[in-house]
């Protein structure tokens, strides 16, 4: 009896481990992934602590990844965009400002997409206006520098 206890034992030990040589090239999900299907997109999520309109862009104060605070300018013609130059900035809707983050897209490491996800009521505790008789400095870039994380 205990010699065929530990010869079934055994059988099954050697099924289970062929079976799963038989599926090492596949995934948990059972798709074969290879390098030419992945992609060259990354993107960084940061929390927005406020968003001041200014008249020719918004200045985004976020959280650092430790410790502080800092800023970037974000042009508002970004938001238009045509069949030459696609769209680089992007706003959905949430309703609490806790729950406020940007989004920076890049494609092979060079910027493409920023999107912006806040409450779009102006009435919200994110917004804010920034002195509309200065006009702000780095609206007229054509990029999204590093964010200083």
């Amino acid at each position: 009896m205990k010699k065929l206890l530990v010869i079934l034992a055994l059988a099954a030990a050697f099924s289970f481990s062929a079976f799963a040589a038989e599926n090492d090239s596949k995934t948990k999900d059972g798709y074969e992934h290879t390098e030419g299907k992945w992609t060259d997109i990354s993107y960084v999520n940061v929390p927005i602590l406020k968003i001041l309109e200014g008249k020719d862009g918004y200045v985004v104060i976020y959280q650092k990844n430790r410790v502080g605070s800092a800023s970037v300018i974000i042009p508002k013609k970004w938001g238009k965009g045509n069949s030459e130059s696609p769209r680089k900035l992007k706003f959905r809707n949430i309703r609490t400002s806790n729950d406020a983050y940007m989004t920076v897209v890049k494609k092979q490491g060079d910027f493409k997409r920023v999107i912006i996800t806040a409450p779009m009521s102006k009435s919200s505790s994110i917004w804010g206006m920034v002195n509309s008789r200065k006009n702000l400095e780095g609206t007229d870039k054509d990029t999204l520098e590093e964010l200083a994380l």
